[in-house]
């Protein structure tokens, strides 16, 4: 029972950390985040609903349906009208899919539960 507990805390104090460092990142307003946040409007150019927070706090949700350069074009769901917004308006993208952090914590959580429960089959099989 000993050898649970302490496999079990031991991944507890493992895993911890990784919620601090992904809370603990900072929102860029620099050059390279008005161009990842520029390829991400243009790969979801093709009819994807987005939810876009914009500087200013409002947040917008609609589809994508053109880009240029410097803009693109905004049709919001609840109303029929569409928008041309800058990409430095804009300060986050959400696409509602999961994020890299979560599909990793996903992931990582499912092969730690595989190797628990393997290893606790291991000791049971084990015994004298």
């Amino acid at each position: 029972m000993n050898r649970i507990l302490s496999l079990l805390l031991t991944m507890v104090l493992i895993l911890m950390p990784i919620g601090s460092i992904a809370s603990g990142q900072q929102q860029l307003t620099s050059a390279a985040a008005i161009a990842r946040i520029k390829t991400t409007i243009t790969r979801l150019s093709n009819g994807g609903t987005v939810t876009i927070k914009l500087c200013n706090g409002s947040e917008l949700k609609g589809r994508i349906t053109a880009t240029a350069e410097n803009m693109f074009t905004l049709k919001e769901d609840k109303k029929s009208t569409s928008r041309d917004l800058h990409y430095a308006d804009v300060l986050k993208v959400n696409t509602g899919s999961l994020s890299r952090g979560a599909n990793f914590a996903i992931f990582t959580a499912f092969f730690t539960g595989a190797a628990v429960i393997g290893a606790l089959i291991g000791l049971k099989h084990s015994g004298p």
